[in-house]
């Protein structure tokens, strides 16, 4: 009986444990900035070639859906894909001017990781945009332009300032990285963006 009682204890305390997760700084996640933001914003380094980028991206939709006040910025970064990851970094930037990057980042994802069919160059990633419904003339009109200059130069500048060398890389509020080899799960992924999130 006394072994029955010490099981079900046991079981009503699981909830209690999961609810109040205990994070460490070294273990999982570090400080990268002495400043944090106040607003709750996430930063996920990544890179179209990366495939732990691209088994990532569920986790982060279901992250926005979690925390609704969520701002999330995607940083492409270039060091990735040799002479084509700065290829890649831009028709990220393309996507984003052109307001498709809901539709064109799962497209190119699929492409490379499931179909593996890596785009060569510059132009079969235009035929992806032409296949995916912009027109020839908009992609034409940003993939070059002074805008998608200076989002490349920003990007570059976060890559930099973060000191980011793998993806993906998580930075929380400008001022935590995640330890994703800590993280161990799903649930304790979301748990810890949450508790960070929470922090000054």
């Amino acid at each position: 009986m006394k072994k029955y009682i010490l099981v079900l204890f046991a079981l009503l305390m699981a909830p209690l444990a999961n609810a109040a997760p205990e994070f460490k700084e070294g273990v999982e996640y570090k400080v990268v900035q002495d400043t944090a933001s106040n607003k709750p914003v996430v930063t996920e380094f990544f890179s179209y070639v990366c495939p732990h980028c691209y088994s990532f991206q569920p986790l982060m939709s279901k992250l926005e859906q979690r925390v609704p006040e969520l701002e999330l910025k995607k940083v492409p970064v270039s060091f990735l894909g040799r002479e084509l990851g700065p290829v890649l970094q831009r028709a990220y930037g393309a996507a984003v001017l052109l307001k498709v990057d809901d539709t064109l980042n799962p497209v190119i994802f699929d492409r490379i990781h499931r179909q593996k069919k890596m785009p060569n160059n510059l132009a079969e990633i235009k035929a992806i945009f032409i296949a995916n419904g912009v027109a020839e003339k908009d992609f034409d009109g940003v993939i070059n332009s002074f805008a998608l200059n200076g989002m490349i130069a920003q990007y570059d500048k976060l890559t930099e300032r973060f000191d980011v060398h793998g993806t993906p890389t998580i930075v929380v509020k400008d001022k935590y990285e995640l330890n994703m080899n800590e993280i161990g799960s799903e649930e304790r992924f979301y748990q810890t963006v949450e508790y960070l999130l929470s922090l000054d």
